[in-house]
């Protein structure tokens, strides 16, 4: 059966007919870094693989993938063809209890963008980018209530997601009308009345328009109050997160440059060696001149510019939003090519569903992509643009894995303007999750799951997508815990082996799961129970915040002892040093332990 779905695979016959069997399609968007073609989708390829084998082995097999094959077709849609595509095709065959099912076809396509930003970034740019940022959570505390919405509107989201087992209608209500009126408090009419913007201006314009509601007044201006605290706390966290990521970083580096000091000040007394150097006539030094050379020639090689430049930069050039910016041109190329992708998959006529996958800062591209491609068909069909020409309405699924959407959307993205209409226009052209193509008809279309870990820096749960046009649409997240230990880099790389997200992504891809519109309506004129389909919250934080709370601590122990020494308070300042050194030894410690155990969920 297999070996007859690879037949009809083959294009159409000159008279155009349909000589194909239908099958789905997964799109998968790479992260930042050096990717090379089809590495990253030759993986998740492979763990599905693994996965469904040891689910074999285990006793309790859900099938196989068989006939994994390279395929290559020229490219569709418009622009005319002007290349080819490569994917890889699977043949999926069902278990014991699902014989009667015939093999399924997925293709998976890639959309590789990695050569675009190569020339666009530079390490030093980064590192300035990155001194700067401690400033920006005062900056965001002081701006208007009004201003930055898209921020404002993340918190309230982030709150609800909190709160919501304990939800009941009466405050789902009270929740999507605040959200509303937040918006409505953009507008000109609010202007005039309210003009500072700030949030006691907005708890004014609360109670004016909620006025001939006593009860509804009271619990909305309520929840604003909850709203404003927790957006102020966040911002107070983000403002001491990054203030020890700084500080953390100018003790290292100080370190660094004070310890090459010592070495350098001692191989210069050592006598052969300085006679050695004069013989040669060498110019070394013990000034900072050379200091901070070594210093940069130790950075270069032990790949610190190289994390920057390839990692970080991407993240720089991709979140450029001035056009005036010659990297937005960087920017541009890569959206053409997802679109490019995206496009040729969903005119296929062959192609009945499609599942949307990306991995970190591909995410943020993929996402973009989907709302591009969408004001594209809005172009040309007003009226329905998730129908056509390019029809969206294939795609079921947007699966994201360490996405750093909301950072990218704090860091870069949110803006402020004295023109109300500017906001308003570049809001309704980009859209969110409450327009198309994540809503058609003001139902939820496309289920949005994005996976997270604590562990992971770059990743976070999603809330900055959220709709000013309530919360019955929203990013569906999932906690997963890769390690025991908060290790950054194999966190960001590890859901790919997590057995939670690759039995997800299985079971989306090819058993359909998960899907707004697989769901069946209970009754007629009921609405459907699209919140039986969310997958979240996931996986408990557990006891990784331990490690996090002593990491956070260790560089204030090491300043009190630097200042205690420079006093003279050599009690002191040995005391901190040696806090320093213990948290130094439980975060060792903990790392080891939990590179020993390994990747908890493994597949």
């Amino acid at each position: 059966m297999a070996d007859e779905i690879e037949d009809a695979e083959r294009p159409a016959d000159e008279a155009g007919a349909a000589t194909r069997a239908s099958y789905s399609s997964v799109v998968y968007f790479h992260g930042m870094g050096s990717q090379r073609r089809y590495e990253e989708t030759s993986r998740l390829v492979d763990c599905l693989d693994k996965y469904l084998v040891r689910q074999h082995r285990g006793g309790n097999s859900l099938g196989m993938l068989r006939n994994i094959r390279v395929r290559v077709e020229p490219l569709r849609g418009d622009p005319q063809p002007k290349g080819i595509i490569g994917y890889i095709r699977t043949i999926f065959s069902g278990g014991p209890k699902a014989e009667a099912e015939p093999p399924r076809s997925v293709r998976f396509y890639e959309v590789y963008w990695a050569p675009v930003m190569a020339d666009s970034k530079s390490a030093w740019g980064v590192a300035k980018w990155l001194f700067k940022q401690p400033l920006r959570p005062w900056r965001t505390l002081r701006a208007p209530w009004r201003e930055r919405q898209r921020l404002r509107r993340a918190s309230l989201v982030a709150l609800f997601e909190r709160n919501h087992a304990a939800h009941d209608e009466t405050a789902l209500r009270d929740y999507t009308s605040l959200i509303k009126l937040y918006d409505d408090f953009e507008g000109l009419d609010a202007q005039r009345r309210f003009p500072g913007g700030t949030f006691a201006e907005f708890l004014c314009f609360v109670a004016h328009e909620s006025k001939s509601k006593p009860e509804t007044a009271k619990r909305r201006l309520a929840l604003a109050g909850a709203w404003f605290s927790a957006y102020r706390r966040q911002e107070l966290r983000n403002a001491c997160a990054l203030a020890i990521i700084v500080l953390a970083l100018v003790l290292l580096a100080g370190g660094v440059l004070f310890g090459i000091l010592v070495v350098l000040h001692s191989a210069l007394a050592f006598r052969p060696l300085a006679d050695l150097l004069r013989q040669l006539d060498a110019p070394l030094k013990a000034d900072w001149k050379t200091v901070s050379a070594i210093a940069a020639a130790l950075v270069s090689l032990v790949g610190i510019s190289k994390f920057l430049k390839d990692y970080l930069g991407d993240v720089e050039a991709w979140a450029t939003y001035e056009e005036t910016d010659i990297k937005y041109v960087a920017r541009n190329k890569v959206l053409d090519q997802s679109l490019e992708v995206l496009t040729h998959v969903l005119c296929d006529p062959a192609c009945e569903r499609v599942t949307v996958v990306a991995h970190s800062l591909g995410s943020s591209v993929a996402h973009d992509a989907l709302l591009a491609l969408t004001r594209r068909n809005r172009a040309y069909k007003a009226d329905d643009p998730i129908a056509g020409p390019v029809p969206m309405h294939k795609i079921e699924h947007f699966v994201t894995m360490g996405s750093p959407i909301d950072k990218i959307e704090y860091f870069f993205e949110s803006y402020s303007s004295p023109s109300h209409r500017f906001k308003r226009v570049i809001e309704a052209l980009r859209g969110d999750i409450g327009s198309p193509p994540f809503m058609r008809n003001q139902h939820p279309h496309i289920h949005w799951i994005n996976f997270w870990d604590q562990g992971d820096a770059i990743s976070g749960a999603l809330h900055s997508p959220a709709s000013a046009a309530g919360f019955h649409q929203r990013v569906d997240n999932v906690h997963v815990a890769n390690f025991g230990f908060p290790d950054p880099g194999a966190s960001h790389s590890g859901y790919f082996e997590n057995r939670i997200v690759i039995g997800t992504l299985f079971q989306i891809i090819y058993q359909r799961a998960a899907s707004f519109r697989s769901l069946t309506q209970p009754a007629p004129n009921k609405p459907y129970d699209y919140e039986s389909v969310y997958l979240g919250p996931g996986e408990r934080l557990g006891t990784r915040s331990a490690y996090v709370f002593v990491a956070a601590i260790a560089p204030f122990f090491v300043l009190i002892g630097l200042v205690a020494w420079l006093l003279e308070l050599r009690v002191t300042g040995y005391a901190a040093w040696g806090i320093a050194a213990l948290t130094g030894i439980v975060l060792l410690v903990g790392y080891l332990a939990s590179r020993l155990v390994g990747q908890k969920n493994a597949v």
